[in-house]
């Protein structure tokens, strides 16, 4: 539940004008939760209440960082980014420190959410000996099934579809009775890779790899994917090696875009 700090609150009321479900009422100029109404936690109200009167039940306030400060051209420095973003399949021979992941996984906490349920969970492999044993079950998966022969040729040919060359390997995971658990993870996912990214780490969203690790069950009992739960996403990440990009290229495919 939230927590509404009633000393600290002058009573704007702009926390019961942006919440999203009516589950704040102003009475007597001051902001109560109504009665059965469920809070789904969105934290709107905080964000909008000047006084910082607002959490959750075990965390006062809001982060302590102010807001940052963006510039004028802020906009076109996000369109720039967001452009030139590539995906990267040749890494250096080096994990991606921790400290860093750490700090992409804990920013995808405020990707948007169905719900606000944030059902994405997160394995991080960076042991080479576990990527290699991972490699070696999903290639004698394929030779005995038969799914998906092109790994197993172009590995013979030293291309590695799955996994690149990455020493960091990210994977996805969510209940899959959460509302909408594909659209969640793939947002938390995405918010990841900007960070990454920001910060000069190449990363390569690997559908391979993920379907992999739910078809596999090897791969499901090493990971110790828990029942009732798929792997919706997984991604590689690395410091890109024989890899630079210098233009933006034209997309055939622009967006087919209606106005009503």
């Amino acid at each position: 539940m939230i927590k509404i700090d009633l000393d600290q609150c002058i009573g704007c009321l702009k926390c019961v004008s942006v919440c999203p479900f009516q589950i704040l009422d102003g009475k007597d100029g001051k902001p109560e939760m109504g009665e059965e109404k469920r809070c789904v936690r969105c934290l709107h109200c905080a964000a909008a209440c000047p006084q910082k009167a607002i959490g959750l039940d075990a965390i006062e306030g809001v982060l302590p960082d102010e807001m940052p400060a963006f510039p004028e051209d802020f906009p076109k420095l996000i369109e720039g980014f967001l452009m030139t973003r590539r995906s990267y399949r040749n890494f250096k021979q080096e994990a991606v420190p921790r400290e860093i992941l750490n700090r992409g996984l804990r920013v995808s906490a405020w990707a948007p959410s169905a719900k606000n349920q944030h059902p994405t969970k997160w394995i991080v492999i960076d042991d080479d000996k576990k990527i290699k044993i991972m490699m070696d079950h999903i290639l004698e998966y394929v030779r005995e099934t038969g799914i998906s022969p092109e790994i197993a040729e172009l590995y013979e040919r030293g291309k590695n579809v799955v996994m690149g060359n990455a020493k960091t390997l990210l994977l996805a995971y969510a209940g899959t009775g959460a509302i909408n658990p594909p659209v969640d993870t793939a947002l938390a996912l995405h918010h990841v890779e900007l960070m990454l990214q920001s910060q000069g780490i190449g990363t390569c969203w690997a559908g391979y790899f993920m379907r992999m690790c739910n078809q596999v069950p090897a791969l499901r009992e090493m990971l110790k994917l828990p029942e009732g739960c798929q792997f919706y996403g997984a991604m590689m990440a690395g410091y890109p090696e024989k890899e630079e990009y210098l233009h933006i290229p034209n997309r055939h495919m622009q967006p087919d875009i209606q106005w009503l």
